[in-house]
């Protein structure tokens, strides 16, 4: 049975019968988001159904708990303190000239930082894809290519797995894809005084940038049929087309995650599930936890996510 349950993560996308595939982005464009009709109702943003709805009662419950590494501390992120993160970078990304539709790619492990672009970019209606396992540099810049994105959100020193994604290699990746690309921005997620290679007027030090912009941003409205998630299936082979899910799409896919996984609504959900989810480029299964108003913690202590 956990052998079955594991394997569904990485067929979740077969739940539904129409996606809409990216084309192919040869000339380095993303496809345009197609006018909504006149009478399409907007829904609730799916980053208010994480955070902001459980501000009230819940403020300072533990929504985020990571184990310190070497010189980083323990971090207890409350559920205030998250919505605080995820209007930061929200900000961040609207300076830096990221659009409703646009494409953002998350090129780390799952940590806190990648859980909050997730949010930052539901927030703003900018359509996220993560590419924490894709470990073949052309691969990754084929996809980077295809998915034309915008700005990448990159770790350097981060992650103890034995594939992480790291700097190095985006960089390798962005400069095989060269002209072919429309990465104009990307932030690095580094321990204070690492060193690594970093281009001028493209690469910044994400707490550097992000810390500068405003713990508020309001939700933007989202209607169903706005592209919200774009999904690179890990157990295609070739070149690949991504599947862009809508937000109605997502939304589906998030509760369908949560009740497969835990049907009664109570059950804790092992991070080694959360953390294999995210490296087959899903994140509507940690998306549901936070959804119920339960915490994400890593190991190290042995603990898992658990509700609060």
């Amino acid at each position: 049975m956990i052998s079955r349950t594991y394997d569904n993560v990485f067929v979740l996308p077969a739940i539904h019968a129409r996606q809409h595939a990216t084309q192919p982005a040869d000339d380095a464009l993303s496809p345009p988001v197609d006018p909504l009709p006149q009478y399409a109702l907007p829904m609730l943003n799916v980053s208010a159904l994480c955070i902001d709805r459980h501000l009230g009662d819940h403020a300072d419950r533990a929504a985020i708990i990571w184990p310190g590494t070497g010189a980083r501390p323990e971090e207890r992120v409350s559920y205030q303190a998250l919505h605080e993160h995820v209007c930061r970078l929200a900000n961040a990304l609207l300076d830096q000239g990221v659009q409703r539709g646009d494409r953002v790619a998350i090129h780390m492990p799952l940590m806190m930082e990648s859980i909050v672009a997730v949010l930052a970019c539901i927030r703003i209606g900018a359509v996220h894809v993560v590419l924490a396992g894709v470990s073949d540099v052309p691969a990754l810049a084929e996809h980077l290519v295809q998915c034309g994105a915008v700005v990448v959100l990159t770790g350097h020193g981060t992650g103890g797995q034995e594939f992480a994604p790291s700097k190095s290699s985006l960089d390798s990746a962005l400069a095989i894809a060269g002209s072919r690309c429309r990465v104009q921005t990307v932030l690095v997620v580094a321990p204070a005084g690492a060193d690594m290679l970093m281009k001028p007027g493209r690469d910044h030090l994400y707490d550097a940038v992000v810390d500068w912009y405003e713990p508020d941003f309001p939700p933007t409205v989202m209607f169903a049929d706005d592209p919200l998630f774009l999904l690179y299936p890990s157990h295609r082979s070739g070149r690949q087309r991504g599947m862009t899910y809508t937000v109605g799409q997502y939304n589906r896919l998030a509760r369908y995650a949560m009740e497969m996984l835990a049907p009664r609504g109570n059950e804790e959900i092992p991070y080694s599930l959360l953390n294999m989810a995210w490296n087959a480029g899903q994140t509507a299964l940690v998306i549901s936890v936070l959804a119920k108003g339960s915490t994400i913690t890593a190991p190290g202590d042995g603990l898992q996510p658990q509700n609060t």
